[in-house]
Order: C-alpha cells, then structure tokens, then sequence
C-alpha cells in the first residue's frame, strides 16, 4: 500500500487474479477488468511520481489530482473485498498460504460465477469501480512528471546505535552538563551535591528550556545517570503534549518505589495521587526529572507534590515553553557551537572528522550546516539523508528549493523542512509505514513487533520471494531508523532493538502529513474529527471514549483502522458500522465500570469479517466471543495482559492466524489448536491449565508450526523423558525459531533433563534461550559458540559448571546477558568448583553486559606473570573456592598494586549478580588474612553495577559483617568506583549461626546501595 497510490496497487493484484483464471464471466466482462486494470496501471506509475516529489515541485491541480485517486482507490477496493468476503469466504475455508489461497479461492469463486446472482454481482461491482474511477479522470488530464526514485536501504547500519550514544548524547554536551550540575551543587551553599540539606531545606527545581531537537532530554538524562545515586529515591518520568495526568502520577511511582506503585496504581483520582506523593516524599531525598513539559497546568499539578521541604532535594524540568518554567531556576540551552556541530555532522557520515574523504565538498558541508543552526536533531537527520551520496547529490540538496530561509524564518521551521526533505527523500512504502506511527502517543515507546503485524495487517508490506511479510516489515523497520527518521529502543539486557520512539518534532511533521493526505485522523478532546473527507484511520489518545462517541460526529463505515491508547471507555460498544475495519487495536485501555468487559462491548466483533489485526493488550478482557471464528482473515491476536481465562473453541478456525499472544497463566487452550492453525509465526501462551495428557500433545503439535520465530510457553509441570522426547523432536522442526522461552508454572516446578538432550541441535538462528522449566547436569552439548553463533540471551539451570562449559560459555560470539542458576536453590549443594585461565590476548565473553549467577560464587585474579588471568565460577563448600596466596597481594590489601595490570576477562560486562557462600570462606580460616574473597574487580574495566548476596547459612555473624566489609572495599578499588552501584544483600538469616558481634551493623545493611 502507497500513501499517494493509495489502494491502487493491490486493486491491481487482485483485478489480476481474477484474469489470470479461466472464469466463466458474464460476455464482456473481462474486457471490462482489462481496460480498468490498464486505466489503473497508468494511474499508479503517474500517482508514484507523485510521490516521490516534494509539495513544493507540484502544481496544485496535480496535488487534488493524485488525492482524488487515492480516495477513489480505497473505495473500488472497498468495493472488490466487500464481493470477496460475502461471495468467497462463506463458501470455503481460509487457505494458509495467502497467495494460493487467493488463485484457490477465486478457482471457487468460478463455480459460484455460473449462478446469474454471482455473476450479476461481480459485473455490478466492475461496473462501479470504472464509475468512480471515471469520475476523477473527469476531472483532469493525464499528468508526466519525471522524478528519480531513491534507493532504499536494505540493511540496519550496525555503526547506528552507538552513533546515536556517543555523538546525539556525548558530543556538545559536556559544558551544559557541567553548568547545570553547578547550579545544583551552588544551591547547597558550599555543601556540595552530596550535602544532606541546603539552608532552605527545600526542594531545588531547574528548567531546561529549549526549542525541539536541542537535547534538552538528553541533558536532563546525563545529568540524572551523574547525581542522582545516592539519592533515598530517584524517577525519570516523560509528560508530553496533552499528557493524562494520573498515568504521568503512577509512573513517578513506578520509578520511586515499586512496592508503593503497587499499592497505588489502580488510583484514578488526580487529587489523591498528588496527596499521596507528597506523604510519600515527605522526609526523603529524591531526585526526578520530569522531561518534556508542554503547559503550565501540568506543572501545577506536578508542582503541587514537588514544592516542598525535602531536604535538599532535586528536580529537572525540561520544557520547551519559558511560561512553563515560571519562578525556578533556567538553563537556558541553545544550540551546538560550530565546532561541536561540524564533529556531530561528520561523527554520523564518516565516523569522525579524521575518517573524511579527500574531494568531500566542503563548501556545501558548511551551507548545510548553517541551515542547520547547530540542533542536533537536524544534524544528524540531514547528515542520514547525504550517507552514501555522491558530490551532485550534495549541491543538489543545497540548491533544492526552500533550502535558503529568509533570515525572519524561526529556527524550528528550517528543522522541520529538513526533516520533511528526508521524508520525501523515503521510498514510498517508507513513508507510508513513517505515517502510520502518528497514532501512537508522544514519547510513547513503541514495541517492533506489534508495529510490524499492524504494517502487516494494513497491507504495507511488499512481498518478497524467500522473505516472509514479517521479515520485511522488519528491514522496514531498520530502514527507517538509519535514515534517523525514528531512534531505535535497544534492550539494556541483550542488545536487541525491540522497539522505537519518534522524536517530537519528527511526530509534528508525520502528524501533519497524515493529516493533509487523510491517511490517519486523530480525534480531538471531544472525539470530532477534523477531517473532511471519510475517515480511513482513526486514533484515539489518553481521553474518554463514551458510546457511540467515535461514530456520532462522522460516517465511520470505510474505516479500515482504529487505534486507541491509554483510553477509559466507559462503556463503548464496538460498531457493527466498522464492517472494513482491518486493524482494531484497543491498548492500555480500561473502563471506569468494570462490568462492560463483559459480552457486550464486543458482541459484534464477528461482524468485522475484514479484519486482520485484532490486539486487546493490558486490558481488563476477560472473555472473546465464539463468533471470532468468522474473522477468516485474522492474522493477528494479541491479548498480552488480560484477564482471559479462556481461548473460545472457534480460534481453531482462524487458520490464517501468523500470531498470537496470550500469556494469562489461567488461560485455557482448545485442545488440537496447533493441529488446525499451522500457519504460526509467533505463539506466546500459558499451558498451566491443561492436563498432562494434554500438555504432552500439545508440545508434540508444536511440531506443525514450521515457521515459528518466537515461541514463548509459560506454565510447564514436570516432564517426563517421552515428554522431553516430544519437545525436542519439535524443535528439531522449528529451524526459523530465533526466541524461545520454556518457563515453569505456579510452584516451580523443573524437571532434570533426559538423556535426549545430549543429541540435541537448536536452530541456528537462536537469539534469546531461556529454560526454566529443565534443568541440566551440566551446560549442554548444543551451548556451543559454531552452533549458536548468533545467541543474545541465555538463561539455564545447570548443576554443576566445568571448565569446557564454562569455555563454550564464553566462546559464545554474540552473548550479552547470561543467567545461570543450580536446579533448587533451597536444598544443599553439592560442591563443585573449576578454574579457569584466560590469557590477555583470548575473546572471552566478547559482548557480555550482564552476568546474574543465582546461587553461584565467582571469582577472578590477575595472575603473578599478569599476562593472564584466573576466573573460578563455583558454589559449595570450602573445597571448590579458588584459593589465592595472599603473598601475591599488597601488604595494605591491593592499594599499591601499580605494577600489575589488571587482565580484562570481560571487558564489556556493566552488572555482576553473585552469591558469597560466608562459612565456606571463613570456616577454619579459608580466607586469606586481608579478607579477601579473591574477587578482583578491576579485571571488569566496564563495570557499573553488582549486586552480592550473602549466604548465611551455618555462618558467624562477625564472618557476614567481614564480608560486608570486603566487598566495599573492593568496590572502592574499582577504577570507576565514583559511577559504580553496589548492593549487598543476607539470604537464609535465619539459619545463621549465634555468635559475638563485633560490628556497629545489624540488619540496616542489607540491601544497602554502595556510595563513593
């Protein structure tokens, strides 16, 4: 689907198909497909052109022209699917195969074509479609205007991300950073940051104020990731344009204290929750920034909460309105100086000014950077758009018409036309997939993959040989985030880009011209419409939905998609008007009266016979009706975070279904689903509620889904070998699987694994693994860097962790976060411990950000020849610790270690969870006389972040303290020990031993973040 072609071109493929048969038609009707489909053939080469040229190239009669073609083409599809549906879809299932099961379903539609009323239809239906297409070439004569197509990119630019880390968040930003710190720590008078109160006492508030694109939220979040440990608490909370206030309130708690967001989170009251922060605040010292303020009331509001004595306090308010700042302190930030600018600019193309090519136009480099006006965010975009570009392609840009403002021009509309030339520089299908992320509320964090099955169900996506639709939206995507036109949301936990955000004033541009198109309509406060054409695509954003609102002010019966966010709907009913609707999306959606999830509100949802997306997350559903059986066109069903208890038995008719989510842990599956619906590509479900006969069937069905990406099954009991047996045999089946999660259920439970996983291969295109529900002896054969060279994320249970498995561990080229747990971390364990030696020069753990080793010790040494060095991941008793002569340590417990460099053994790792087993290291004087529990941290040069905890079980309490002690110590020894967080933390107190205290510290530790 093209934004300015409109429908034209799967009206195309379809008119095509009906030809490509032999079709008893009535006489002369397939003269009349020909001639409409050569008419609209002429039509999409002229409405392309279109659209690859900027507005400002087009005289405006062309403009109407190519809008009236458009609308004319939804209608004539409208037309086409609507004798589709009624004639086709009654008469004969759904194929899985959606280009065969349109040639089988028109093979079929010959035989109902025999009947006078069929062919009577299909003729009436022709005859229409030339109508309404002959009415637009009424109006006009045909136009030629010659523009070259772009080439797209097909690749996701690998440089991008960290790109954006270093140049949008370091390069500039260092004096504004420091300026704005100052402000804070003057305000203590004299005491610093870390000073516990101010003369005042109260709460110190500075306003970032800029135009959009400045970096004000990139400055407001290095200084927050600088101050703010050290802080009782801390929040980095966005607010946006036309915020809902009560979700901005919850989310302030979400970051404040988890346990308090529980209590409060199903607050509606704006009232309340202000009185409630403000008690909950009281006496602490916080720091919170709350990013993009648009209006005075919402600052009122937040104010009401904030505004009071706390101790020296502090919070960062960026806004883009000085209105908003009021009376508190203004950093005022403006743009990059030119240096910093032409590093940026060339930071992007080249990877750094050094990497610049001889015969780089210089000249135009410095027009281009002028019109950029040192704001980032048009930096970086202008620079996205010249990658790759030849010379020509360079003075070309500059010479384009609109590039030279007046000097009267305001700073923000020469940011938005350059961010408008790098639109209309997109591919056609680019920007229409662009567009569609205005129905997504600002600073809304938009997850890929839900994105993507949207794109799908909408028909954006081309099709390729080879590549499934998925696939594609996915290079789609990636296309999209090199060009800068939306910043990709990488996991901090294994480096997937799983999601995106759309910068302000890139949302502004896209809201704008999906406006001007009527590609996409947002409603307004009351729910009207601006629009004056027929609404095609609805979005509704953080307001109040009432009955019948979204149809009562405009004819809603073409819409093909309607998208609610953060909505109360109080009662709406879906429409049986909708009856074109492909995408109904209803997310974070609740009602103030519970009740209406019940049947009612969709009761004619089996009416929506055209639908293909269909997606009810964090929702209070609980029940779908059977009639969802008829949505034979239905390829997506996400119901993540509901309260369903039940999948109706007529899913097992939706056999087109690529995706489904469910992942309510009572939910009930019908029993043979996976044996009907085989067309899967993502299944995420609970089988907690079924039998085991029942289960045991369904992982043998498992098999069946041979296109499966993603599987994740939560709920799993105890399995059995031939259980293990069936499982296995279906993964061996699933060789596109790239996520798989297989979580136990309620209790826990894990069963160890059988005989038949020495055997096993997993898919090699495996990203994320994780096993709760088995555990192994030891790390299995198939953890293997050759088998899984693309592996991000693994999660085991392994009982015992040898110095080959620790090795295939870290030969692993592309991990970034490994959990490794024992099978039951309650009973005793056995003792195994090994040691390996990791020379300066070996790729281990290349890419690992994240170790978490739940019931298991680690520790790490430079060696004596410090060309090596020692790590030991154990758990047991005193016999499997890696024991150091304390004669290669420093009288004064390592501070004097100069001439020893540290070995890096996992140079990229930010956080460390451990467990300290304290009677095996003090039990007969095991440790060494300085304590030292053989950790040396400085062999992890990029540590941020670890957390032990300490086993006291049999343990002295003065042997816990020591080891408090310790591990403080080596956290003050660590290089970056003033950016570093450490937390500590006691498991099994209560069979701690009694014995003397020698310490001031009881329990007011535990759990007790470390502060330089």
């Amino acid at each position: 689907m093209d934004l300015v072609a409109g429908a034209v071109g799967s009206i195309l493929t379809k008119l095509g198909e009906l030809l490509h048969e032999e079709y008893k038609l009535q006489k002369g009707l397939p003269e009349q497909i020909e001639y409409l489909k050569n008419e609209l053939e002429s039509a999409h080469t002229a409405l392309c052109k279109v659209g690859e040229t900027p507005p400002e190239h087009l005289d405006r009669q062309v403009r109407l022209w190519a809008g009236d073609v458009r609308e004319a083409s939804y209608d004539m599809e409208d037309i086409l699917d609507a004798f589709l549906v009624d004639v086709v879809e009654g008469a004969a299932p759904a194929e899985t195969k959606s280009k065969k099961g349109l040639l089988k379903r028109l093979k079929k539609m010959a035989k109902l074509l025999k009947e006078s009323k069929a062919r009577h239809d299909i003729a009436g239906a022709i005859e229409d479609m030339k109508k309404r297409l002959q009415e637009v070439w009424d109006r006009r004569e045909r136009y030629s205007i010659p523009v070259a197509v772009p080439a797209p990119a097909t690749k996701l630019d690998p440089r991008l991300v960290d790109m954006h880390k270093e140049a949008a968040q370091i390069i500039g930003i260092e004096r504004a950073r420091a300026e704005l710190i100052d402000m804070f720590q003057s305000s203590t008078h004299g005491h610093g940051d870390a000073g516990a109160s101010s003369s005042s006492n109260r709460t110190n508030i500075v306003s970032v104020v800029g135009a959009g694109g400045l970096g004000k939220t990139t400055l407001a979040k290095a200084v927050y990731d600088e101050l703010s440990t050290g802080y009782d608490c801390r929040a980095f909370v966005s607010v946006g344009c036309n915020p809902d206030l009560v979700q901005v309130f919850t989310s302030i708690f979400f970051g404040l204290d988890q346990n308090k967001y529980q209590a409060i989170r199903d607050i509606k009251d704006l009232q309340l929750l202000i009185v409630e922060l403000r008690k909950f605040l009281e006496n602490k010292r916080f720091f919170i920034v709350i990013d993009d303020v648009w209006d005075i009331n919402s600052w009122k509001a937040l104010g009401l909460a904030l505004h009071q004595k706390n101790n020296g306090s502090r919070v960062v308010k960026t806004t883009r309105n000085l209105e908003v700042a009021c009376v508190d302190e203004v950093y005022q930030l403006g743009p990059l100086s030119h240096d910093n600018s032409k590093k940026l600019f060339y930071m992007r193309l080249f990877g750094g000014e050094d990497n610049c090519p001889a015969h780089h136009p210089e000249g135009a480099s410095e027009k281009i950077l002028h019109k950029c006006g040192g704001v980032p965010l048009a930096i970086i975009t202008m620079a996205s758009l010249l990658v790759g570009k030849s010379r020509n392609d360079w003075f070309e840009v500059c010479n384009s018409p609109g590039f030279y403002g007046g000097r009267d021009n305001r700073q923000v509309d020469d940011t938005e036309w350059i961010l408008s030339l790098s639109y209309y520089d997109l591919p056609s299908h680019l920007k229409t997939c662009l567009l569609y992320l205005s129905v997504y509320p600002e600073d809304y964090e938009i997850e890929k993959d839900s994105l993507i099955w949207k794109w799908v169900a909408e028909g954006f996506i081309e099709k390729k040989t080879g590549t499934s639709l998925f696939q594609r939206g996915e290079e789609y995507f990636h296309q999209l985030i090199n060009r800068s036109m939306i910043q990709g949301v990488e996991s901090e936990v294994d480096g997937i880009i799983h999601g995106c955000r759309v910068h302000d004033m890139v949302l502004d541009l896209i809201r704008g011209l999906a406006g001007e198109e009527n590609f996409i309509t947002i409603s307004n406060e009351d729910g009207r419409t601006s629009s004056r054409h027929n609404l095609r695509r609805l979005a509704h954003q953080n307001r109040i939905l009432l009955l019948g609102q979204s149809h009562r002010h405009r004819d809603t019966t073409q819409l093909r998609s309607l998208v609610a966010h953060g909505c109360d709907i109080r009662g709406w009913i879906l429409s049986p008007s909708f009856k074109l609707l492909r995408v109904l999306a209803l997310e974070t959606c609740t009602s103030s009266n519970i009740q209406e999830y019940g049947r009612r509100w969709l009761e004619h949802l089996g009416e929506l016979v055209h639908l293909r997306y269909l997606g009810l997350r964090h929702t209070n559903v609980r029940e779908l009706p059977k009639a969802i059986g008829a949505l034979k066109l239905l390829q997506t069903l996400d119901m993540l975070d509901t309260e369903l208890h039940q999948l109706p038995w007529s899913i097992s008719l939706l056999t087109r279904l690529v995706c489904l989510r469910c992942d309510s842990i009572f939910v009930m599956v019908p029993d043979g689903f996976l044996q009907k619906v085989t067309s899967l590509e993502e299944l995420q479900i609970s089988v907690c509620m079924l039998s085991s006969e029942s289960e045991r069937q369904f992982l043998k069905e498992l098999g069946n889904q041979s296109l499966l990406r993603v599987l994740r099954v939560n709920g799993l009991g105890r399995l059995d070998e031939s259980m293990q047996a069936e499982l296995l045999k279906s993964l061996g089946n699933l060789q596109e699987l790239q996520h798989l999660d297989l979580d136990y259920n309620l209790i826990r439970e894990t069963s160890p694994a059988s005989v038949e996983w020495d055997k096993a291969v997993l898919p090699e295109h495996l990203r994320r693994l994780r096993i709760q529900s088995i555990w192994f002896p030891c790390v299995p054969s198939f953890i293997y860097p050759t088998l899984l060279p693309n592996l991000c994320y693994l999660w085991l249970h392994v009982d015992h962790m040898d110095e080959a498995g620790l090795r295939a561990l870290g030969g692993l080229p592309d991990l970034r976060c490994l959990s490794i747990l024992p099978p039951d971390l309650i009973r005793g364990p056995t003792d195994y411990g090994m040691v390996v030696n990791i020379a300066a020069h070996d790729v281990f753990f290349p890419k690992l950000r994240i170790l978490r080793l739940a019931g298991w010790m680690v520790q790490l040494a430079t060696n004596g020849d410090s060309t090596s060095a020692s790590l030991s991941i154990w758990r047991g008793g005193q016999d499997a610790a890696m024991v150091f002569d304390s004669d290669s340590k420093a009288e004064d417990g390592g501070r004097s270690r100069v001439a020893r460099a540290p070995v890096a053994v996992m140079p990229n790792l930010q956080e460390l969870v451990f467990t300290v087993p304290i009677r095996a290291f003090y039990k007969d004087i095991h440790a060494t006389c300085d304590n030292n529990l053989g950790l040396d941290l400085e062999c992890l040069p990029s540590l941020r972040y670890f957390l032990a905890r300490l086993d006291c079980k049999d343990a002295f309490r003065e042997d816990v303290n020591k080891a408090n002690a310790e591990l403080r110590r080596l956290a003050q020894l660590h290089p970056n020990s003033s950016a570093l967080r450490f937390e500590v933390g006691k498991i099994n107190v209560e069979d701690m031993m009694a014995g003397p205290i020698h310490s001031d510290g009881e329990e007011s530790w535990e759990i007790q973040p470390f502060a330089s």
